[in-house]
């Protein structure tokens, strides 16, 4: 495999979550900043940095659409998906910073003008949700639904490029969230297409086998994909500073022998979300983050 050539993709939008408590919004905006000032640019090498910056983040917006700043994020997501598409048309690989999950419509809305990208999601939670299923109104609880064609066409046909990937094309990983979502014209995410595999039957395969056979079953290697990796699929105990942290996740071995295995296939690129600086005092998750980019991405580039 040649070397991969890196670039950063900033990407610090939090305008798909809720704000905590009386925090005026979300602290996620800070992360690419500070993984930057903690050395991960420096560390990877990177040949370039871009830095989207999003609109301004409104605590109360007025909606109609059960989505918290849903114009803000589809504004939002064109520019982003400028940067993805320029930055793969140079032949970098893209490591994306988000930010929140919702940055997905952008990092897939640019891949979607250049091919038929496929998609393999690793989070904690299935996000495929439409907004009335959802109790905050946040979109990056349903990010993964959007990209597929789910949800208000204000997000999901950006540019007439409904879908941005179908659900076949699809692989989402390492879902622990069992949560029954309230009925919608949605199907259960185990019944809608994707190659779905929840942590439990990863464990049981085996991490390398279950990637693989997940990235076959969507034909991943045709036309690449792209990895979308939300830091909630790794146990709280060690990455505590998400939104919604959960128990019994990943572990960092099982988080980089599962990039590994990932990046050894075609992956046009990747996209890391939701750690908050503002939740992890002395930055001890953020460091181990870091090590666990670096030494993957090192390793297989």
């Amino acid at each position: 495999m040649a070397k991969r050539r890196l670039a950063i993709i900033e990407a610090p939008s939090n305008l798909g979550l809720m704000p905590l408590g009386d925090d005026p919004e979300p602290g996620t905006r800070h992360a690419p900043a500070t993984l930057r000032r903690l050395g991960l640019h420096e560390r990877l090498a990177v040949e370039r940095v871009v830095t989207v910056e999003p609109p301004p983040y409104r605590r109360d917006d007025e909606r109609r659409i059960n989505i918290r700043n849903i114009e803000a994020i589809a504004e939002y997501s064109v520019r982003l998906a400028d940067a993805v598409e320029e930055v793969v048309e140079a032949g970098y690989f893209p490591l994306v910073l988000g930010g929140d999950c919702s940055i997905l419509i952008g990092s897939m809305l640019g891949l979607a003008r250049q091919r038929e990208a496929a998609l393999l999601y690793v989070d904690g939670h299935t996000d495929f949700y439409l907004p009335e299923q959802s109790a905050t109104g946040g979109g990056a609880g349903m990010d993964l639904a959007l990209v597929t064609g789910w949800g208000p066409s204000a997000l999901t046909d950006l540019e007439g490029r409904w879908p941005y990937v179908t659900t076949r094309r699809v692989a989402a990983l390492a879902n622990r969230d069992q949560e029954r979502a309230l009925p919608a014209p949605i199907p259960d995410i185990a019944k809608a297409g994707m190659a779905y595999r929840p942590l439990e039957q990863i464990r049981a395969e085996g991490v390398e086998t279950c990637v693989n056979t997940a990235l076959n079953r969507i034909d991943a290697d045709r036309e690449g994909f792209w990895i979308h990796f939300d830091v909630d699929a790794v146990d709280s105990r060690l990455m505590p500073a998400v939104d919604s942290p959960q128990a019994d996740g990943l572990d960092w071995q099982e988080a980089a022998a599962l990039l590994s295995a990932a990046l050894k296939r075609r992956a046009l690129g990747l996209q890391v979300t939701i750690y908050d600086p503002s939740r992890d005092p002395g930055h001890v998750a953020g460091k181990a983050l870091i090590e666990w980019l670096v030494d993957v991405l090192a390793r297989e580039s």
